[in-house]
């Protein structure tokens, strides 16, 4: 029995193990957006996250069943004389066990406040930023607890050449800097600009917009620091405005004709891909922009979209006009066809007056009575030490709970940049959606 015993308590530890790392990187492509399928991943790590807990507890059961490896005994262990590197990893074993426990633990129950009735019944007991922020910390545990394991995997096995053990120590280390890296959000990164791994540096304070019909005096896009490079002579920038997609069009860089796209990462922020016109996308203190060579296929059908926008919006008799409107929260699903957008000004000290934004969308439907919403304004957020923007923290009974509330896409397209500073041309779609950051 005790050999059986043990034997499942093995099996389990590495079920376990596996299942953790699952479900850590499931989660990490969920809320960094690795991967097109959000919903598809959003499911997994909820089903991985269940299972998880549960087996943990298993192998934790069979923990203090077979192996009987007590403080008492580790204590009395280390007075002895001839205390060997055995008891040292059975202690760092020990205690990364228990490290693992109580992350697993916290973890586990603040992900519960995922789920409605579990914020109804417990509030901000364990509020979710915990699910987010200790991950790192359990991943850490679990490397070296398992480090630990293999290290005594290769004793029974009689494999003690000391390239093993160097190989081991090389590869626990390694695994633990990848897990800090992943975890560290790119906009960490010096602010400027970034063009062919050359940093230019500007004033805000002599930037001005080549857009007067979207921002107001002292504001300006990404766009604008290009164009401002180029009058200080830091960089070459040819350039022409297309009214058919309503955007400046890069033609040369730097005397590179390439197809030049832009990454822009604001504070806290971290890489994704998007299909915003660059004069249409703000700059904000403490950004870095990025610029580099992207595919044709993906800026020709960035253009299709813009011109299409376009086409709509003068179709429209110069109104936008949003075919389809669709909100999803937690306890609803509703949707809204034709929604005439009409400009609120609620940014009005950044964009000039008249300019809609995706904000103006749930505002303009609660104007209509097709819902009720609530706005809260961010100084900073976690890692974000400059966010200034309104969120939608409420839509009908649905409210922000943690770090879970009400994301958007306009056009299928998702970003990290908020709603009250998404400038709308005339998009096909817009929907507001639960989810988690």
């Amino acid at each position: 029995m005790w050999v059986k015993g043990l034997k499942i308590h093995r099996v389990t530890s590495w079920l376990i193990t596996l299942l953790a790392f699952i479900t850590i990187f499931l989660g990490y492509a969920v809320t960094k957006r690795w991967f097109p399928f959000h919903e598809l991943f959003l499911f997994l790590h909820l089903a991985t996250g269940w299972i998880f807990p549960g087996l943990l507890l298993v192998h934790f059961m069979f923990s203090i069943l077979y192996l009987n490896l007590t403080w008492s005994r580790i204590r009395a262990a280390f007075k002895r004389e001839n205390t060997s590197s055995t008891i040292s990893l059975r202690l760092i074993q020990k205690i990364t066990k228990w490290g693992i426990i109580v992350m697993a633990s916290l973890i586990s129950f603040s992900g519960l406040s995922y789920y409605p009735s579990f914020n109804a019944i417990f509030g901000n007991f364990l509020p979710f930023s915990i699910h987010l922020d200790f991950d790192i910390i359990l991943s850490i545990f679990m490397i070296v607890h398992v480090g630990i394991g293999a290290t005594f995997y290769f004793t029974r096995r009689r494999i003690k050449h000391w390239s093993a053990n160097l190989s081991l120590v090389f590869l626990i280390f390694s695994l633990i800097l990848v897990t800090i890296f992943v975890d560290l959000p790119s906009g960490l990164g010096s602010p400027g600009v970034y063009i062919g791994g050359t940093k230019y540096e500007f004033d805000p304070n002599e930037v001005n917009s080549v857009r007067p019909d979207l921002f107001q005096n002292g504001s300006f896009s990404v766009y604008d620091i290009l164009v401002h490079l180029n009058s200080t002579d830091q960089i070459s920038l040819i350039s022409h405005f297309n009214s058919s997609m309503d955007t400046y069009i890069i033609d040369s860089l730097n005397g590179n004709t390439d197809y030049w796209w832009y990454h822009i990462y604001y504070s806290g922020g971290d890489i994704e891909k998007n299909v915003v016109r660059m004069d249409h996308y703000p700059w904000k203190p403490g950004s870095r922009i990025i610029m580099y060579h992207e595919s044709e296929s993906y800026i020709n059908a960035a253009f299709s979209l813009f011109t299409e926008e376009v086409s709509r919006y003068a179709y429209n008799n110069n109104s936008i006009i949003i075919p389809r409107v669709n909100i999803t929260g937690h306890s609803f699903s509703v949707e809204f066809y034709n929604v005439t957008v009409v400009p609120h000004n609620k940014r009005n000290e950044t964009f000039k007056n008249g300019v809609i934004t995706a904000l103006d969308v749930i505002m303009t439907l609660g104007d209509l009575g097709s819902i009720t919403y609530n706005l809260t304004w961010f100084e900073s957020f976690r890692g974000a030490s400059y966010v200034h923007s309104y969120f939608v923290s409420k839509i009908n009974t649905d409210e922000t709970s943690g770090r879970c509330g009400f994301l958007y896409d306009v056009s299928g397209s998702f970003i990290y940049l908020s709603a009250d500073e998404r400038i709308l041309t005339s998009p096909e779609s817009i929907n507001f959606y639960w989810g988690c950051l």
